[in-house]
């Protein structure tokens, strides 16, 4: 169960070119040489030929992109309306360097698992292949120089995201803010414009990097993360005993609304699936593919114009394409 607890992880390295500004100092030949040196070092690299690389201009994207990117937290929405920027994708979308965000370089690694030391590593890959050839703005006691310097020294952050109903329900999140702060860790919950939590999901990230080692963050990481998923396993336990039928009508009332609405919105649209993927986590339901169920969570395409929580797209539309994604004919296509 913890596999399906976990969302995603994210790892990224922020690092800067010597003797340039900061990218909000910029000016556009200076963009543009940073841009082609970055990406000419990545695409003409032997040990990343496999990846197949592709650069992106943000001015050249479409609004469906954007929409993805930012919903998977690998873009801001102001890096989206950048002229100055462009990123480098992966050919599976795991791999990300954005140019020209906060930082001249930002390396991200995301990865559908808990495994943040591999990602940690596979950044670390890219990063040693531009730091061949980059001479990087870095400071023996201060680490690598960054935009905002209390993001100085390793350059590292990283982020788990959870879903997490049952401790949501039972309101215990708040248990584990207080604890995160005096590791340098932030929990939020994953929120729409209007700050509503979507889906019971839950990011949890480091805040504090200058003085720590990359190791030491990580560590910190992980263990409120593994606190926190074995609390709601307890917890799930917990609940089917003292109140299974409860639980089990809950779900499949979120079933029945997802079935047959004629009008949804987003906001209720995620509620309902974060009660369904309990569910099949749970053995309530064995006939619904959890990967379909995670997707649409993510805002996964093909749904992807439908089911985001950034954009205001027809209620209709949006019910009509859920009640087919889970008519009986469909439930176990992902």
């Amino acid at each position: 169960m913890e596999n399906t607890i976990v969302m995603n992880n994210q790892v990224s390295l922020s690092r800067n070119i010597n003797n340039y500004p900061f990218p909000h100092k910029l000016n556009e030949s200076e963009a543009m040489y940073i841009v082609n040196k970055v990406s000419k070092i990545l695409l003409n690299s032997p040990d990343l030929q496999q990846e197949d690389f592709i650069l992106k201009n943000m001015k050249d994207i479409t609004d469906v992109e954007k929409i993805t990117l930012i919903e998977r937290n690998i873009i801001s929405n102001k890096f989206s309306k950048n002229d100055i920027s462009s990123i480098l994708i992966n050919k599976n979308k795991s791999k990300f360097i954005l140019i020209n965000d906060d930082n001249h370089i930002e390396i991200k690694i995301y990865m559908n698992n808990l495994d943040l030391d591999e990602a940690l590593n596979t950044a670390n890959h890219i990063d040693d292949i531009l730091g061949e050839k980059l001479d990087y703005s870095f400071d023996e006691h201060l680490g690598y120089l960054t935009s905002c310097p209390a993001n100085a020294g390793t350059g590292l952050k990283a982020s788990v995201t959870l879903h997490l109903p049952v401790l949501s329900l039972q309101k215990k999140i708040e248990n584990y803010h207080n604890i995160g702060h005096k590791l340098g860790i932030n929990i939020k919950g994953i929120c729409n414009e209007k700050s509503n939590t979507l889906g019971n999901m839950y990011e949890i990230t480091n805040q504090n990097i200058i003085g720590r080692s990359e190791k030491n963050i990580l560590e910190s990481l992980k263990s409120i993360v593994k606190e926190i998923i074995e609390k709601e396993i307890d917890s799930r336990e917990m609940l089917k005993i003292e109140a299974n039928i409860e639980v089990e009508d809950e779900v499949y009332r979120s079933l029945g609304i997802l079935e047959n609405a004629r009008i949804i919105s987003a906001q209720e649209t995620m509620k309902h699936l974060s009660n369904i993927k309990l569910g099949i986590e749970m053995d309530y339901i064995n006939d619904i593919n959890l990967d379909k169920v995670t997707n649409l969570m993510k805002g996964m395409q093909p749904a992807l114009r439908l089911m985001s929580p950034l954009t205001s797209n027809s209620d209709i539309e949006r019910a009509s394409y859920i009640r087919n994604e889970f008519i009986l004919a469909n439930r176990n296509k992902k």
